[in-house]
């Protein structure tokens, strides 16, 4: 993939720098060069690509990704503490070696240091690129470890639209990897060779550069379906289902089914992390074998797992009722509008957390595609549905499947005055479906209740009237009669796609999902792959709903499994049947 031509601009800017004459230490091994107060380094950036997974892919290069309008160089002494900054970015070049590789892009650039002198001099770098508006730096390296790198995540993207050209800059850090003699996982070191008293040329600085690796911090998802899977010429997907009270063809195996159609409208990230972290944190004890793949890879200069702002902490919705109080961590959305076209990439913060925390809140605590769909017939006209029970129901079929099962229990005594009968004598008949109708209670979820619109008289079967006792009985009964019944109203409905990452162990018989096994990780693209397509999605009844996807009493799993892969961006891979 080609990278935009990157922002050619050199702005030097010197800072003054703190220094740690509080502790009244000096380093034994102070360099010599500080005889003044200014020094010149020269820096080269490198962007260590991007990663794929389910399956583990090879690398991409980045589309309108790479584009850089600041870089920032944050300068510590031995004991992590902040001496300086220097703020420059000039031109850079993009890789275009084929197949794609670690590194996307390099440039080089003269970094002006001021304000050192003996007691506060660099020894670690931090770099930053396309840094937040307003965000700051970490006084220490311990801070700088745990600075969020905005109070709101999506400050990691900024895409920006100049003469109706939109360019994506996203926020970039130092990669965070060990290796032996690595004393800091997510700084560059800096030593007495790669400082200069004196402006450097490119030739003077060839041997003295100081090489930085950067990755961005935002995670990147795409969603495609197959080329292999079946539709019609209007791009509808075909499914075979029974759909109870209609008139079901024979199909395969002699079992009733209908031809309906799938009709994929587009998808959004849910359950994304709503803060993250400067510089990506990792735990250098985690073991290959624990997490089910290599995780840290010093040769290719970064890491394949990390601990997002929201690792080891619980509190997540169960529904979407809860959401309001409950989503500490974790976005919600709704899927009325702002959706992303298929074969169209979404980006978000990294989400990564225990295994302990994501079999205790699996689904609600990953992040996971929502894919919105709509169920019609051949002619691609939506169909309102209910599914019940595990059958499922044109929506009128249902309200009377529901007044049938009151008539066989005899709790349906209300009545409307329907004429007169040869002896002038009141007739009445029993209410039908146009005295019910569904009422929506929460994650698509709905129940049958009465309603009397036009304000008809009603009546018991004796004659007497109807009384509100008779009417709030009715309710009770009706809601019970359809108790957890999920509405699909204009054929809407979703599809759940949990991320998977790079483990791919199994699930134990007791529910234990293993560690890493779901989870986004920054500059990682997990391209997911749907390339089966059976069942319809869970309903939705109010679009502008928030979804919390749970479990349902169907014991249906609307979630489905995919191929991913991911991306330089480092491609992890994932195929889903539906």
């Amino acid at each position: 993939m080609k990278m935009n031509k990157l922002l050619g601009l050199l702005v030097c800017t010197a800072l003054c720098a703190c220094s740690n004459d509080e502790s009244g230490i000096i380093p034994n091994d102070t360099p010599n060069v500080f005889t003044g107060d200014k020094a010149y380094i020269k820096v080269r950036l490198a962007d260590a690509g991007t990663l794929t997974r389910a399956q583990e892919g090879d690398f991409e290069y980045g589309t309108n990704e790479q584009s850089i309008k600041n870089a920032s160089f944050y300068f510590y002494d031995a004991d992590g503490v902040f001496v300086t900054q220097g703020d420059v970015w000039t031109d850079g070049s993009a890789s275009t070696t084929t197949p794609a590789g670690n590194i996307e892009f390099a440039s080089n650039n003269i970094v002006v240091l001021k304000g050192l002198d003996k007691k506060s001099y660099p020894r670690y770098m931090v770099t930053v690129l396309n840094k937040p508006t307003g965000f700051v730096h970490g006084k220490t390296l311990d801070e700088m470890q745990t600075v969020l790198a905005d109070n709101n995540a999506e400050g990691i993207y900024y895409p920006a639209t100049t003469n109706n050209v939109t360019t994506n800059y996203f926020t970039m850090s130092t990669t965070s990897y060990t290796e032996t003699n690595r004393e800091k996982h997510f700084v560059t070191e800096v030593n007495e060779g790669n400082i200069s008293l004196e402006p450097m040329t490119d030739a003077s600085a060839i041997a003295n550069t100081v090489t930085v690796y950067v990755e961005r911090l935002a995670a990147k998802v795409t969603l495609k379906v197959s080329d292999n899977l079946p539709k019609d010429a209007n791009g509808r997907y075909p499914i075979k289902i029974t759909v109870a009270g209609e008139n079901n063809s024979a199909g395969s195996g002699d079992i009733a089914s209908e031809d309906l159609y799938v009709e994929l409208l587009g998808w959004k990230l849910n359950a994304t992390a709503k803060k993250s972290f400067m510089v990506k944190n990792i735990d250098a004890a985690w073991m290959d074998n624990d997490l089910g793949f290599t995780w840290n890879r010093p040769t290719d200069r970064r890491s394949h797992w990390g601990k997002s702002f929201n690792y080891g902490f619980s509190g997540y919705p169960e529904n979407a009722a809860g959401v309001p109080a409950n989503s500490e961590y974790l976005n919600y959305v709704d899927l009325e509008n702002g959706l992303t076209a298929l074969e169209n990439p979404a980006y978000c913060a990294e989400n990564t957390n225990t295994n302990t925390i994501v079999t205790a809140n699996f689904p609600t605590g990953v992040t996971s595609i929502l894919l919105k769909a709509k169920v019609c017939d051949a002619n691609g006209n939506a169909l309102d549905l209910v599914r019940y029970n595990g059958l499922l129901f044109k929506q009128d079929s249902f309200l009377e499947y529901v007044l049938n099962v009151l008539q066989t229990r005899n709790q349906l005594d209300v009545w409307y005055a329907n004429g007169t009968d040869e002896e002038g004598n009141a007739r009445y008949t029993q209410i039908g479906k146009e005295y019910v109708k569904l009422e929506h209670v929460g994650d698509g979820k709905v129940k049958v209740v009465f309603t009397n619109e036009h304000g008809t008289s009603l009546y018991a079967e004796d004659g007497s009237n109807c009384s509100d006792q008779t009417i709030t009985a009715l309710n009770d009964d009706l809601a019970s009669a359809s108790a957890d019944a999920i509405a699909y109203n204009g054929g809407l409905m979703y599809y759940n796609i949990p991320i998977e990452h790079l483990n791919n162990g199994a699930i134990t018989e007791n529910g234990i999902i293993p560690e890493a096994k779901y989870g986004v990780v920054r500059n990682h693209h997990y391209v997911v792959t749907v390339d089966k397509l059976e069942k319809i999605g869970k309903g939705i009844f109010d679009g502008d709903e928030k979804i919390v996807p749970g479990d349902d009493p169907d014991g249906d799993i609307y979630y489905v499994g995919a191929k991913i892969n991911i991306l330089s961006w480092k491609i992890v891979s994932q195929n889903v049947e539906l």
